[in-house]
């Protein structure tokens, strides 16, 4: 007689079967965000927020740094060398007190006299003091550049050509330009956007799914999602990366992300609740959350991975303007699964109440007698 190997449980079955409950574990899951929300809580009341130019205030130059001359009338012997490049420039920002130099990075640089190629050019962007005028901040930025043009040796500052007053009008000027400067004043109308921004965001999803569920799921996924902007915000703040617009807007992608893990466990918990309340059957909300989390877990873990894999790449890969607002998602992306898996099940096991049936019954009509 043929003997039949018993067949083996996929890994989704395993989860499915387990006796693992998520619910009432939730203390325990409960202390690895506390200790990283305490720890940045901590390091913002010491270092505060690492802010950029968009809530600061400064400017973004370019400098070209092609030395082959292909664009212009002379070729510069300028040293390519990227650290190289990266002292000079500091050593001329370090000059002004009211200048603070937050990055530097290879760039591209397209201009009205010169169009040139990927790495022929560094992006610099510096802070400025808060307490400088519209005009002192003018004036600020047009001694950084001309510093610059005579550091690389564009200008010859020994010429009367060549003097601070007269450089604008000399055709290797455009070899450092001047791309974008941000005022403080409009940097804090920007941040108080944002933070509107962040607030009406997390209004719209609570309206969402009270509409869509009910109010106690609506709370849950709340607290969830300002659990993943926490955990993402103390993150950014202990690893010290700078926070742009593009942070806020890595945030908002973020709560997208997260509710989208926390709305498919929530439509499977209101399937088993309509089951359960259409057989009269007594509801269980631990039993209701574990089944509907290890039924969608699998669906969880693979979305949380393409997703996660793709965003890291972009950070490892790409240059710090993307990994100012790649790295905050890549945290996000796992703070968001963290807690639609094992933190929005067990508050919703604790806060739901199902609505008591009504127990009136209804009175017999009482027909007339019909005359024969």
């Amino acid at each position: 007689m043929t003997k039949f190997k018993k067949a083996k449980l996929s890994l989704d079955d395993r989860i499915e079967n387990s006796k693992f409950s998520y619910t009432k574990n939730l203390k325990w899951f409960l202390i690895a965000p506390v200790v990283i929300i305490f720890v940045g809580l901590i390091m913002f009341c010491t270092l505060g927020f690492n802010l950029g130019i968009d809530f600061t205030g400064g400017t973004f130059m370019k400098v070209y740094i092609d030395s082959e001359g292909a664009y212009t009338e002379q070729a510069y012997d300028i040293d390519r060398d990227f650290n190289t490049i990266e002292n000079k420039i500091r050593s001329v920002v370090s000059k002004y007190d009211a200048a603070t130099l937050a990055a530097v990075q290879k760039t591209t640089m397209n201009g009205d006299k010169i169009a040139i190629s990927n790495g022929d050019a560094v992006e610099i962007k510096f802070q400025v003091k808060s307490s400088l005028t519209s005009e002192e901040i003018t004036d600020l930025n047009n001694h950084i550049r001309y510093d610059l043009l005579v550091e690389f040796g564009f200008v010859d500052a020994d010429t009367d050509a060549g003097s601070f007053e007269n450089y604008t009008e000399l055709e290797n000027a455009e070899l450092v330009q001047n791309n974008e400067t941000t005022s403080p004043s409009a940097s804090a109308e920007l941040l108080m956007n944002s933070f509107i921004a962040l607030i009406v965001a997390v209004a719209l999803i609570l309206i969402y799914i009270a509409i869509r569920f009910e109010f106690t799921s609506g709370l849950a996924a709340i607290l969830a999602l300002f659990h993943d902007l926490l955990i993402t915000t103390a993150v950014v703040i202990i690893c010290r990366i700078q926070i742009n617009a593009a942070f806020i807007a890595a945030l908002i992608t973020i709560l997208g992300y997260s509710i989208n893990n926390t709305i498919i466990i929530f439509d499977r918990m209101r399937d088993h609740l309509k089951v359960l309340k259409q057989s009269g059957e007594k509801i269980d909300n631990n039993q209701v959350a574990n089944a509907s989390v290890k039924e969608t877990m699998m669906r969880s873990i693979l979305t949380m991975v393409t997703t996660f894999v793709m965003i890291f790449m972009i950070t490892v890969i790409g240059v710090a303007d993307i990994r100012e607002f790649a790295f905050p998602i890549m945290v996000g992306i796992l703070a968001g699964f963290y807690s639609s898996v094992f933190l929005t099940p067990g508050l919703w096991a604790i806060a739901y109440k199902p609505r008591k049936r009504s127990t009136k019954v209804a009175k017999p009509t009482q027909k007339k007698a019909v005359k024969e």
